[in-house]
């Protein structure tokens, strides 16, 4: 194989490699989406819900925003639904007066333990035939792309599941 035809393959696997990787995350929260739908949840707020839980303080919603890929008019009325449903509240940030803070609230908290339970069974129904040392890998995988997707912007905050294994 010249070097050519070396270089060709190696950027067909590394498209194929983000486009599983992007296929593959969709897949996922369709499933999680599906195991909570009896509970009235649409990926749309069960993913706020999560990520707020995996924060020790409040966040602020431009930093929520980009954890969650979403513009920050959408992530709003978004809010709007989450506070009118008694799951988050929002407070002025006294370090940025035109930033908000958003924090999850006991019932938040209730919701993201059903959050968590989908997620853990949908986790457990889709990595049945993956061993442990496999996933650990994937995960070490993923971090060092993310660390290079980051390397150059300010982090957000991510999800560190993988840590738990």
């Amino acid at each position: 194989m010249n070097s050519h035809e070396h270089s060709a393959q190696k950027a067909d696997i590394r498209r194929s490699f983000g486009y599983r990787l992007a296929r593959l995350a969709a897949v996922w929260r369709r499933e999680i989406d599906a195991d909570l739908r009896e509970f009235g949840l649409t990926d749309a707020t069960w993913r706020p819900i999560y990520y707020l839980t995996l924060s020790a303080k409040p966040l602020r919603q431009t930093d929520l925003a980009r954890s969650l890929s979403l513009e920050a008019p959408s992530l709003v009325r978004l809010l709007d639904v989450l506070e009118k449903r008694g799951f988050i509240v929002r407070a002025i940030d006294e370090e940025d007066r035109r930033s908000k803070l958003v924090s999850i609230t006991e019932t938040g908290r209730e919701i993201a333990t059903l959050v968590s339970r989908a997620a853990d069974r949908v986790a457990a129904r889709l990595t049945a035939d993956v061993t442990a040392e496999e996933m650990v890998e994937c995960c070490q995988i993923f971090d060092r792309v993310e660390q290079a997707a980051t390397a150059h912007k300010e982090p957000a905050p991510t999800e560190r599941d993988c840590a738990r294994l």
